[in-house]
């Protein structure tokens, strides 16, 4: 698939899925309910709970036929933990056309799914990214920001995992073959897709329409990993060991840059502000 693709259907399906998430699907429910383009559907994949969050989704299903309530099936033996496999399922069970991913503690703004379906039907690209807030997850502190890329392109993403799942919306056939079991399975996807078609066209939106969780259950205890995960990446990618290893020294240098942006002083306004404000989103100069 070069250049772009033909939209003809406009609705969504939003793949979400959760694994001892009660505390947060109340708030991502509520969340995709605002959104002002209502033509999605909402599928809420339990992987393995023991709290209350496949009840919340069940009653959720109930009060709101665009939500479904659906339960991974046990993962094949010796394969990894990891959100790879409860996405795949939502990728089977999903009925639309266009595809986006949240995870239960992740939020969009209200403008999301519009401003990305006019920008998909107005250059006919197949993938649309948007910018994104880190927020702390306890006081909804904003911690730092950042706008897309002008362009993707293969090379960018041999550096970095520049596409945030909770920023896009994508074309689902850009998605054959689904998420490899492996950590960091949608940084492989994306090498995969980039390098399968050199010329795919990804729009780019220069605005904050997502908000990504920052709380003691998703902050990386498993950083130090990080290295190994992406080295791994790159091999089942199809790299060489010597290749795979050099990979790593741009990587490394993003990554540090990376977690020293994220170590500036919060800034203004609250994640509750930005919900209510009209994009693009009133923010201080990108830090």
């Amino acid at each position: 698939m070069a250049g772009g693709v033909c939209l003809i259907y406009s609705e969504v399906s939003i793949i979400c899925p959760y694994r001892n998430g009660a505390p947060f699907l109340p708030g991502l429910i509520a969340n995709v309910q605002e959104q002002s383009h209502a033509a999605w559907e909402l599928l809420l994949i339990d992987d393995g709970s023991s709290d209350g969050g496949p009840d919340l989704a069940q009653c959720a299903a109930g009060q709101d036929g665009r939500i479904r309530a659906l339960t991974a099936p046990q993962r094949p033996a010796g394969t990894p933990l990891g959100p790879w496999w409860p996405r795949n399922h939502g990728l089977l069970q999903a009925r639309h056309d266009l595809i986006a991913f949240l995870d239960v503690d992740d939020r969009w703004h209200p403008a999301k799914l519009s401003w990305q379906l006019q920008s998909l039907q107005r250059s006919g690209a197949g993938i649309s990214v948007t910018g994104y807030v880190r927020f702390q997850a306890s006081s909804e502190r904003l911690l730092s920001w950042r706008l897309p890329p002008a362009r993707f392109g293969y090379r960018l993403l041999r550096v970095t995992n520049a596409i945030p799942m909770l920023t896009l919306l994508l074309d689902r056939r850009l998605l054959e073959g689904g998420f490899k079991p492996c950590q960091h399975e949608d940084y492989l996807l994306w090498l995969t897709i980039f390098r399968r078609d050199l010329d795919l066209f990804c729009v780019t939106i220069p605005t904050v329409l997502a908000f990504y969780a920052v709380h003691p259950g998703n902050l990386t205890g498993d950083r130090w990993r990080m290295p190994f995960w992406a080295y791994g990446v790159y091999r089942t990618h199809g790299l060489g060991r010597l290749a795979s290893l050099l990979s790593l020294f741009p990587w490394g240098y993003y990554q540090l840059y990376t977690l020293l942006r994220n170590r500036r002083k919060p800034i203004k306004p609250k994640l509750s502000t930005l919900l209510r404000a009209e994009p693009p989103l009133p923010l201080p100069p990108e830090q």
